[in-house]
Order: structure tokens, then sequence, then C-alpha cells
């Protein structure tokens, strides 16, 4: 596999260069500066969407369904990256792999790093003071330490997690985590605390659902390799926008065994 298969950014290119050949085969002579590729939700699942449609539409004075139809005679049904297209408002949406997911999770726990065990309520001085945002994401963090440090205490985090387990990564509610956490912005601008709200929610809904702990020890693994690339990355993410101040010993850094 190419170097950064399992990232947003790896995802996103490898769509851009299928739809760039597309476009070429459907639309000859038809140009645009750069092949747009951003991410949807819909019905709680997450794609990543393109509207090229809409600019080959207009160029060659064609309904959006009709460009769609084009279009997609020259895309393949699935690949590495996705396992079907969805038409939807004259989008194209591709639907994430449960290859893509299984390289996604070990992309976001080849570096993840966490450290915030001690964090609770009162590190936050109980949310007072926040905006209704900043603490629903404070309240989630809260909630994520307090399960990795059930987690530390009952020895899950000893638990062998090979590859494969990781792509038993494949409930809604995992996908759903494992695709909010993929979007994180890696720096500090303005979508990074939207972005860093629905990794909040989505771990609420992952854990209200479905816990940590399984009657199979590599889903359990797999789980809590999960929670500590959440934690790690909404930590990381917190830091950076001046909301979490932690000490740097006791870091726990957690990556896919063989």
């Amino acid at each position: 596999m190419e170097a950064g298969y399992g990232s947003a950014a790896h995802a996103a290119e490898h769509l851009r260069r299928l739809l760039q050949k597309a476009l070429e085969q459907a639309f000859p002579g038809c140009e645009t500066e750069k092949v747009p590729v951003g991410t949807s939700q819909t019905g709680g699942q997450w794609f990543f969407s393109s509207g090229l449609v809409f600019s080959c539409a207009a160029v060659k004075k064609i309904s959006p369904a009709e460009a769609a139809d084009r279009l997609s005679a020259f895309l393949p049904a699935r690949d590495a990256v996705f396992d079907r297209i969805e038409k939807s408002g004259g989008y194209l949406n591709f639907a994430p792999s449960a290859q893509w997911y299984a390289a996604c999770a070990a992309f976001l726990l080849r570096n993840a790093s966490f450290s915030a065990w001690r964090i609770t309520e009162e590190d936050f001085g109980f949310f007072a003071g926040a905006s209704p945002a900043v603490k629903e994401v404070q309240k989630a963090f809260v909630r994520l330490c307090s399960v990795l440090r059930g987690c530390r205490a009952e020895g899950l985090l000893e638990l062998s997690c090979p590859p494969e387990a990781l792509s038993l990564l494949k409930s809604p509610q995992e996908t759903a985590l494992l695709f909010s956490l993929a979007r994180l912005p890696d720096d500090t601008g303005p979508s990074l605390l939207p972005s860093l709200l629905e990794v909040s929610r989505a771990f609420h809904r992952f854990y209200d659902s479905l816990r940590v702990w399984s009657s199979d020890p590599h889903l359990t693994a797999a789980r809590v390799s999960l929670c500590l690339a959440c934690g790690g990355r909404m930590q990381k993410s917190l830091q950076q926008l001046g909301l979490l101040c932690v000490e740097t010993k006791q870091h726990f850094t957690v990556s896919a065994q063989k």
C-alpha cells in the first residue's frame, strides 16, 4: 500500500486522481483547477464526497444527474479506499471500505500518545465559564479519561492487538468514531473545535452502544486501542486550543502489535 494509506488526506488525494481520470474520459476538454473532494455525513454514515458533477454540468449544459451518470461510468465500482458510490443531490459520495477503516485505525495508532490519566472535572473547573461547545468536548474527554483509567486498572492495556484485530472495528459506531478522528485537522484553525465536537459525540455514541469489553479478546484489544487513539488525538487538540495542560510524563504510546 502507498505511504499514508488510511489517512483522510491520502483518501482524498486518491479520489482526486480517480475523478480527474474519469473527467478526462467522460468530458474531454473540460478542465478544473482542482477536483473538489470533501466529506459528508448521511444517516449517521460518513462519506468522502465530490461536487465535481456541478462544474461538469455547467460547462456542458446538462443536468447534474446526467453528469453524475457519465462520470460514474468511468469510475471503478470499488477499490481499496471505497466499496460503493452513491449519488445524492448531484454529489458523488464514496463509502469507505472495511479495508480502509482497518488501515485508518492502524494509521491513527501509529503515533497515538496519551498522558492525561488523572484528568477529572476539577481540571476544567467543573466546566465553569466554558462555551457550550467547549463544555461538551471537555465532558467527553473527562469521560474518556475515566474509561481509559478503568481499562488500565483491569489490565486491558496489556492485551495483544495484532493488525488483523483492527479489522474487527466495523460497527457503525466504531467506524463513525474512526472517521471523525481521521477528519481532525493537525493545525489550529477554525475547523478544529467543530471537528473535535464531532469526535466527542462519536465517542459517546460508541461507548453508550458498545462499551469496550467483549467476549472476543482481539475485539476488546482493538476497542481499547481505539479509545487510546481517541484519547491521544483529543488531548493533542485540546492542548492546541489552549484548553488543557497536562504533565508530559506517564505517556502511553500504542501501536498495532505483530
